[in-house]
């Protein structure tokens, strides 16, 4: 088993080549409007490829449609999975992003969530190919712990945060917490990235694992000298990144062949970075302008210049590249599968404790990725939605984060300023 440290970049180096398309092609897109589902909220670093690809991949469509961002969270990503599966339109119009870990999810076959199957989704693309990436095991300083070897000494349980099962964030560090032999407590229940870089900052957990790229992105205060974090891992990697020379990887910390296979089995999604899939059945013509267009957008001098002031890591591949990802991760040894399986089957997650404050006010204003602007004695204050975390309720009945308008009267459970709310109950 041990042919799977090796695995990375090298072992997918098959030359692609992108289908003709017909001199009619214009007619596949013209007058349509593109989605693109986004499995976790507003503010993490999938969102921020998601809308890098929405607000560029248009004009390089046959028919220049437009292109507009659904987010979509809820169980790891699971739920935007499922839903592009199994009822976005086959035409080319919605596809989306979500965990990279989502392929290994099903091929274990361990969870009754997945109603998708890797290998039949329509593959896109990915903005990156994880070359120049790795993902970090992150802690707070105040903990004291600077290195693994201090983590492993470390009395008590390092609260790790995570959004659900299935993602990244909370699987990996619970396969770490039995190959490196680290005491981590991983706590789920966030409903995105941004707000586990929050409960990292508030000191409400110890820690997360995240990109580096997602870093870059979205909390560059991470990297400066004034950081209230310490890298302790770099996962993902085969060999350290070269910004982060003195940071170990997981499989240089890993003390067994076993152990460094079934890190092998979990780092290799890594290398579909952020994949964007459509569901099975779409047209070969449409596949075809799909794929070229992602590409071409990728490569536009509008979209790399908006890249670089987002500090986004790219080296995209093209959706015939990511199926043979796909294709690899579902041939690997079952014995690695049953392993994974084993100990995600009682990972010993709780769910966070929230103390809920409630706030009743009028929506002023209806802003950008769920935010919203409301007025409360007097004072005018900002929250988010997110479907697939706030529960909502428009005049009494269940509702979607769509149906909240400007005007509403609306009943918040938040954690303050700026914050996911929980729960909703609003009057027209």
């Amino acid at each position: 088993m041990n042919r799977l440290r090796h695995f990375g970049m090298a072992a997918i180096t098959a030359a692609i080549v992108l289908s003709p398309l017909s001199a009619g092609a214009k007619e596949l897109f013209e007058g349509k409007t593109i989605r693109v589902i986004v499995g976790f909220a507003a503010g993490g670093g999938y969102d921020t490829y998601a809308r890098q690809v929405a607000r560029h991949i248009g004009p390089h469509l046959p028919g220049k449609p437009s292109a507009i961002v659904q987010n979509m969270a809820g169980a790891g990503s699971v739920t935007a999975a499922n839903f592009i599966y199994n009822q976005a339109p086959k035409d080319g119009t919605v596809f989306g992003t979500f965990a990279r870990s989502l392929p290994i999810l099903a091929f274990a076959g361990k969870t009754k969530q997945v109603k998708y199957d890797p290998l039949k989704m329509t593959w896109i693309g990915t903005p990156s190919s994880y070359s120049d990436e790795a993902y970090l095991l992150v802690v707070r300083k105040d903990t004291g712990i600077k290195s693994i070897d201090e983590l492993r000494r470390h009395q008590g349980d390092i609260k790790i945060a995570s959004t659900s099962f299935g993602s990244d964030g909370h699987d990996v560090p619970i396969i770490l917490r039995e190959t490196l032999k680290i005491p981590l407590q991983v706590v789920r229940g966030y409903p995105g990235g941004n707000t586990l870089y929050l409960a990292v900052d508030r000191g409400e957990m110890h820690g997360r694992m995240t990109g580096l790229a997602s870093i870059k992105t979205a909390h560059r205060e991470w990297l400066g000298k004034e950081s209230p974090v310490n890298i302790l891992m770099q996962f993902a990697r085969e060999t350290r990144h070269p910004e982060l020379a003195d940071v170990p990887t997981a499989r240089e910390l890993a003390t067994s062949e076993e152990d460094r296979d079934l890190i092998g089995l979990l780092e290799t999604p890594f290398f579909l970075a952020r994949p964007f899939a459509g569901p099975p059945g779409i047209p070969a013509d449409r596949v075809a302008a799909l794929r070229k267009g992602f590409i071409d957008a990728h490569k536009s001098p509008e979209y790399l210049r908006d890249a670089e002031k987002l500090h986004l890591s790219l080296s995209p591949q093209d959706g015939a590249w990511v199926q043979k990802v796909v294709e690899r991760i579902a041939k690997m040894p079952s014995p690695l599968y049953e392993r994974y399986s084993k100990l995600l089957e009682n990972p010993n997650s709780p769910l966070r404790t929230v103390n809920w404050q409630t706030v009743s006010g009028k929506i002023t204003k209806m802003l950008k990725k769920g935010r919203f602007e409301f007025e409360s004695g007097g004072k005018k204050m900002t929250a988010r939605i997110t479907g697939g975390y706030t529960k909502l309720k428009v005049d009494g009945k269940a509702a979607k984060a769509k149906a909240v308008m400007a005007g509403m009267t609306c009943k918040i459970w938040w954690e303050g300023e700026g914050s996911h709310a929980g729960q909703m109950e609003c009057n027209k």
